[in-house]
Formats: C-alpha cells, structure tokens, sequence
C-alpha cells in the first residue's frame, strides 16, 4: 500500500521527548492508527499498544508490517466506538487522524483513559511557503478532490478534545528528498486523493507534475516540513 511506504516519517525523538513529560505509560491506544506508522514507534516503549483502525485494507497492511512487534494488538473500531474499556489507556495517541474524527469521538477517547492519563496529537505541516502555497493553489481545483475532503474532514477543534486542560506543544525541523516516482506516490496516497479511474485522476497528476517540476532540482525535491506533538492531560468540558 502506498500509504505504508511513503507516508512521510513522524520524527523518532518525539516519543521520547513526549514521554519524559508524561513518565513511564503502560497502555498505550494509537486511535486511527492506518498501517501502524505511529503504533511502532510505541512498541518497545509499553507494555501493550492497541492499534485501533476502521479500515479493513489499513488493517491488513498493519497486520504484515506490525508482525514483529508482540506488544501491537490491531483492533477493529472506530474513534468514536473503541471498544475499549473504561480507564484502561495510560496514552492515547494519534496521527494526521483528527481532522476526520466527528465531536462524539472526544468524551469516547476520554471514557478510555485512565486518569489523569494523557493524549498526544501527532501531525505534520511543510515549511516552504511557496511549496506550501502552490501546492494549495493547484490542488484546490480538483472539484473530486474538495468534495471527498469536505465529507470526510470534521475538523473538531483539538480543545474539544482537551477540555480545560492545558495544551503543550513539541516542535520538529525535518525534510525528506524523493524523486518523481515518490513524490507522486506519496501525493497518491493521501487517503483522498483519487483513484486511477476516477474522473479528476490524469488532472491530479498533471497538477503534481507542475509542482514537482517547480521545485526539483537534478530530478529530485526536497521536501521540508515540521512534526508537531500537541499533547496534554484532558478534562472534561468545564470540569
């Protein structure tokens, strides 16, 4: 699956950059955790990590590439239906996921935890700002492209989630250099990005097209950008 190969990597030292704020976490629940690129880095770092994710592909490809990490559980479920019991997460964490979970996943994440436990929102945003901004311009032409991320993007705000509690942040300087072959397949694997028979497919290419061939150099991009851990301990809305 593209998604597993060329997602681009959180950074490592952030577990333990994160961890020497929380301590020591027994359970930890990696919630919307696709092919399990953040459930690993937890792995050696807890006695136990469920993997929680809806989507059957996402969950076989996890099955293969998590086989050797005895501590990962893959688990069916959903953000707003865990499935989890109450109280029994030191940790949750989560990837580029939040965006698409809808507002009843929050008090469901905070039935999960054990108090006062703690939760860690994982993303990534480019730092070139011509990158940034060419790559908005072109993309948001693609009429499939906005309507199949309006469906699936809730956008909750992160202190809805939180709470009352206070938000800290952790703040990663990385880049990563691909040639074309990457470049598009890592824009292919966004998981709202079209398919080969889709109607806006060859015009999604020919746009990535552009944007590579403007910022490549000797037939490669570098790619600059920023993992951001925004974590805390949550409370329930005014209490």
């Amino acid at each position: 699956m593209l998604y597993e190969k060329y997602r681009l990597p959180y950074a490592r030292e952030a577990v333990d950059d994160l961890l020497r704020h929380t301590g020591d976490v027994h359970v930890v629940a990696d919630i919307g955790a696709g092919t399990g690129q953040l459930a690993r880095l937890f792995a050696d770092r807890s006695a136990k990590v469920f993997a929680i994710e809806p989507d059957p592909a996402m969950r076989k490809v996890a099955s293969a590439s998590l086989a050797g990490y005895a501590t990962i559980e893959i688990t069916a479920g959903f953000a707003e239906r865990t499935a989890l019991a109450d109280g029994s997460i030191d940790l949750i964490v989560i990837g580029n996921a939040f965006h698409r979970f809808r507002p009843e996943a929050c008090p469901e994440l905070r039935r999960i935890l054990r108090q006062p436990g703690w939760v860690a929102l994982f993303s990534y945003v480019f730092t070139d700002q011509a990158f940034t901004e060419m790559l908005s311009s072109k993309l948001t032409t693609l009429k499939g492209l906005a309507d199949r991320t309006e469906k699936s993007w809730h956008r909750v705000p992160i202190q809805e989630l939180f709470g009352d509690g206070p938000i800290q942040t952790l703040n990663y300087r990385q880049w990563h250099t691909e040639g074309w072959e990457a470049f598009f397949s890592a824009a292919r694997a966004g998981i709202e990005a079209p398919e080969p028979h889709d109607q806006d497919y060859v015009q999604f290419e020919a746009l990535n097209r552009d944007i590579f061939d403007a910022f490549a150099v000797n037939g490669s991009i570098r790619i600059n950008y920023e993992t951001i851990v925004s974590f805390g301990q949550p409370t329930c809305p005014g209490g």
